[in-house]
């Protein structure tokens, strides 16, 4: 994620990894059309980038810990056999990154939306 402020006090970039085991709730499981939801929490990471925005060394840390808590929605389309589409958006909430700057926030939403080719086992 690019980071942007008109003074150079935060890091050019972050990047974030969510590791979040969930439990997912199908509903008319075995049909073609299969709406489902989850909720799961676990851990994360941010990584903040060694340049600040402009010019100079990020004097602030290199990385932030934090758990996150995740809720789901997404819906499976089966169109042959085991292979179907996916559509699903998702929500980790966690703490926020260390940007060297007070931002008045502690925690923060990281939404996520994808689609995809899906397999059923």
């Amino acid at each position: 994620m690019d980071l942007n402020t008109p003074e150079n006090l935060i890091p050019k970039d972050i990047g974030a990894l969510f590791v979040t085991p969930s439990l997912r709730l199908n509903f008319f499981s075995g049909e073609s059309v299969t709406p489902w939801a989850s909720v799961g929490g676990g851990y994360g990471r941010f990584l903040q980038s060694s340049d600040l925005n402009f010019y100079g060394a990020n004097p602030g840390p290199s990385g932030t810990n934090t758990g996150v808590v995740q809720f789901g929605t997404g819906l499976d389309v089966w169109v042959w056999h085991r292979w179907g589409f996916r559509a699903e958006a998702r929500d980790f909430y966690s703490g926020a990154p260390d940007l060297n700057v007070d931002t008045g926030r502690n925690r923060q939403h990281n939404y996520y939306v994808g689609a995809g080719i899906a397999y059923r086992f």
